[in-house]
């Protein structure tokens, strides 16, 4: 028997407090394939904001972000098959009033970002 496919997570490393990014993008992202009855593994790696390469013959959802405040965090994600296509998903945005933005919210905004990406979804999910 082979092993399971793998998605490689790349998380942009500027973002305040990216391990919780990341973590939190990788949780939704596991709960998202649990329910898709997928049986791919998560690989988390950082990457500089400005690094583009991509992995060849790898799956590889990648996290760009746009906009970091204090108060806002926006972004989209962006998701290359083994094959070499790639599919961006929608600007997805998490503003705070009355607060400053921090790591207890990024489950929200990871959360929001697979939900207006379906297409990304269901390439992960095949």
């Amino acid at each position: 028997m082979g092993t399971d496919p793998e998605v490689v997570l790349q998380c942009p490393a500027n973002a305040p407090d990216p391990d919780a990014l990341c973590a939190a993008l990788s949780a939704a992202l596991d709960t998202v394939l649990q329910d898709a009855k997928s049986a791919r593994h998560i690989r988390q790696s950082q990457i500089s904001p400005t690094d583009s390469s991509q992995n060849a013959g790898v799956d590889t959802l990648r996290l760009v972000l746009s906009d970091i405040r204090s108060d806002r965090i926006s972004g989209h994600l962006t998701w290359q098959s083994g094959d070499g296509s790639l599919r961006t998903g929608p600007e997805v945005a998490l503003d705070v009033m009355d607060t400053a933005l921090s790591a207890k919210m990024y489950p929200r905004f990871a959360r929001g970002l697979l939900q207006a990406s379906p297409e990304i979804i269901k390439n992960l999910s095949d």
